[in-house]
């Protein structure tokens, strides 16, 4: 969950105007690609689409992990986060729609990395109850504070001090970015 927090707290949250799941898949490889530490041919989108051929990448009811794997570099993992309020078909073997979709830029050398990540928002899912808490926000803002509260539980048991310091400084510069320029977040 700390690759999520990181694009939490880096602003790459967005809600998807997308209805189908090429246009998202389009839109959240884009933002991958425009973090200045992936490289500019790492080819995000054709990557996602293609390990999405060889299996769905739904992993819960309303949440799917597209990603993309590139081999022969070393590098830190980057995701980007998608939310849709209606819902994307996603052609998910259950026949939900997803709401929110969770892209990885996986370096090869951060299998464990990633399995690890996943392994933390499969237990965050669970121990929230599902899509349930996100399907029903009106804002992204209300989004952005349900992940927040998926990440709190899978950190808090993870690390202790660390990350609640974490989730302290990231709740300060949100309520910084909320309060808009000019105004004080107190």
């Amino acid at each position: 969950m700390r690759i999520l927090l990181e694009a939490l707290q880096a602003g790459r949250l967005f809600e998807l105007t997308e209805t189908s799941k090429r246009g998202a898949f389009e839109f959240l490889g884009r933002v991958l690609e425009a973090i200045p530490e992936i490289p500019d041919d790492s080819g995000v989108v054709e990557a996602m689409q293609a390990r999405e051929a060889s299996g769905n990448t739904a992993i819960a009811p309303g949440v799917a992990c597209p990603h993309a794997r590139v081999e022969g570099i070393t590098a830190d993992i980057y995701c980007a986060l998608g939310w849709s309020k209606e819902g994307i078909d996603y052609e998910a073997g259950d026949g939900q729609r997803v709401h929110l979709m969770v892209a990885y830029w996986i370096p090869d050398c951060q299998r464990v990395g990633f399995l690890k990540e996943m392994s933390g928002l499969a237990k965050a899912i669970m121990s929230s109850g599902g899509i349930e808490s996100i399907r029903g926000c009106e804002t992204l803002g209300e989004v952005r504070h349900r992940l927040l509260d998926w990440v709190t539980v899978v950190l808090s048991n993870d690390s202790g001090p660390e990350a609640r310091a974490r989730m302290l400084r990231l709740s300060e510069k949100m309520n910084e970015r909320d309060a808009g320029p000019g105004t004080s977040a107190s």
